[in-house]
């Protein structure tokens, strides 16, 4: 959320970082600057199970041609062509298609893009990367090391509003090219997995000299162009033919900025628009809305982890038995029943769910009201005041959070709600003054998950078992030691963590039932476009 101060740190082996913007954080939770959703309009669950969804695309070939339209949230006079800047899921959408990186993310691990390989240096000091042959920009020049390098050179600039925080780990402005296709880049700090960090950093690269985004100047690698831009209205991207990774199938594509996900189910149905991202639960669970249509679901790996951050800076969350007692004395069931109305599950505490690495065989705490009650008073925290703070980032959370402290004041703490907008919700003061804060988070690696989090003073947890082995996860060149660390890592966070995790949520959609082509690339909320199309 909004710029955030950095962590005071309070072990020598955990890595420093540079302030954290509110992009940032949005970005790691999966969401987009104005992605803000209705509130659930149905309360608790009736039993009845949820609407019938699917969770893939029709199968076949998409037919060449035509137009695609889909609906995102969006942002207003504030959406952007500059991919340093905008950052509302429309934006996010518009970019993966116009832009490319580095690597992306998928099934959990990075993935080649416009770069084949990153080597890190035998002790991961430096970073070589080995760059794609045969890509060109939308105006026909080829893509060189040297557009790399003015792309790190631009974001680690500091007139950049948000600038890229690869620069914690990497000397971005000393980046230099080695030929047309190599990038020698130094580190700041041991980098043992360059890949990961650069799939999760949000990084378009740009032409070398591209300062200004506009409609007649705006190029990129990705399979579509920018042929008309309204800010908070819509966009119409054309097919790039000589993309590096074979044409798109639809020759337009057009993105609409609805900001209301009713609006945006409605813009399907009364076909304004061929997709919708991010529609309610309760819209799904209403049902169907029209024939020829389909309620869609993200694959249980990409689902949206919803849980609270206990702020250890605080007396009551410092004590771990405190912590303890939350996690045993919560009713997930309850919550997961209220908020996703049968599209979700109970989680373990842990984010990072779909991650490499992640730690599945973390039990989900057994639910024990009478330890935890227990706990409480060992801890002298018995009708102390505990307030937590909400701001409606994802459908779903304040709603969430008002169970949550009726939950609390039954396990005996004098637990208040504390509701903010959205552009407050991640103030770094507000948090400061709170017990609890609502955290939702999108499906990103680990790194990304531990780091950014960290970063916050009042979401950090400093505990230095937990440091060392996010430290030598992050700068070790082993996947065994690297598959060790972070194992030290979640064990820590589920024994005396900060997190309470309680539930996984689908991300779901409205979609032509012909429609296919539509891949999360990473997060669900502004998946990847680029084969967009309709079946026979």
């Amino acid at each position: 959320m909004s710029h955030r101060t950095p962590s005071d740190g309070s072990h020598t082996s955990r890595p420093t970082s540079s302030p954290v913007s509110r992009r940032g954080m949005l970005a790691l939770l999966g969401l987009g600057a104005a992605a803000v959703a209705t509130p659930l309009l149905g309360g608790c669950s009736s039993g009845e199970g949820a609407s019938p969804v699917r969770d893939s695309a029709p199968t076949g070939t998409a037919q060449r041609g035509g137009t695609v339209r889909l609906a995102f949230a969006g942002s207003g006079a504030d959406e952007s062509l500059d991919p340093t800047v905008g950052q509302a899921p429309c934006d996010l959408a518009r970019h993966m298609i116009v832009f490319d990186q580095l690597f992306v993310f998928a099934d959990g691990t990075a993935r080649p893009s416009l770069a084949i390989a990153a080597k890190p240096g035998a002790r991961g000091e430096g970073c070589t990367l080995t760059l794609r042959q045969g890509v060109t920009w939308h105006d026909g020049s080829p893509f060189t090391a040297a557009d790399v390098v003015h792309t790190f050179r631009h974001r680690a600039s500091p007139d950049r509003a948000f600038p890229s925080e690869l620069s914690t780990y990497f000397d971005l402005k000393a980046a230099r090219a080695v030929g047309d296709h190599t990038v020698v880049l130094p580190t700041v700090r041991p980098v043992g997995d360059p890949a990961t960090l650069f799939a999760g950093a949000d990084l378009h690269v740009i032409k070398n000299g591209s300062t200004a985004f506009t409609t007649s100047s705006t190029l990129g690698t990705g399979p579509y162009r920018i042929a008309r831009f309204q800010a908070g209205v819509e966009t119409r991207l054309e097919r790039h033919d000589a993309y590096w990774n074979g044409a798109g199938n639809a020759q337009t594509i057009v993105l609409l900025s609805i900001d209301d996900p009713q609006a945006r189910a409605n813009a399907v149905k009364g076909d304004q628009a061929d997709y919708a991202s991010d529609i309610s639960v309760a819209t799904a669970k209403a049902g169907l809305p029209g024939a020829g249509l389909q309620i869609r679901s993200s694959q249980e790996a990409l689902r949206t982890t919803y849980g609270f951050v206990l702020n250890v800076t605080r007396k009551v969350s410092a004590d771990p038995r405190v912590r303890r007692a939350i996690r045993l004395g919560i009713d997930r069931e309850a919550l997961v029943e209220a908020v996703f109305l049968g599209f979700g599950s109970v989680a373990n505490d842990l984010f990072g769910a779909g991650a490499r690495h992640f730690l599945d065989s973390v039990p989900v705490p057994e639910h024990n009201t009478a330890e935890a009650k227990k706990l409480l008073r060992a801890a002298g925290a018995t009708g102390q005041p505990f307030v937590v703070r909400t701001a409606e980032y994802e459908s779903g959370l304040n709603a969430s959070s008002e169970l949550f402290v009726e939950q609390l004041r039954e396990l005996g703490l004098n637990a208040t709600l504390l509701k903010v907008g959205v552009t407050e919700g991640f103030d770094p003061a507000g948090m400061k003054a709170c017990d609890a804060i609502a955290f939702p988070l999108g499906p990103f690696s680990l790194a990304l998950t531990y780091t950014r989090s960290a970063a916050y003073e009042t979401l950090a947890l400093p505990d230095k078992e937990l440091n060392d082995a996010v430290a030598t996860a992050i700068s070790t060149t082993s996947e065994a030691t690297r598959a060790t660390a972070w194992e030290t890592a979640q064990k820590v966070m589920a024994d005396r963590g900060n997190w309470v995790a309680w539930g996984r949520g689908d991300v779901l959609s409205v979609a032509k039932e012909k429609l296919t082509g539509i891949d999360s690339h990473g997060s669900p909320k502004y998946p990847w476009l680029g084969k967009a199309g309709f079946v026979a």
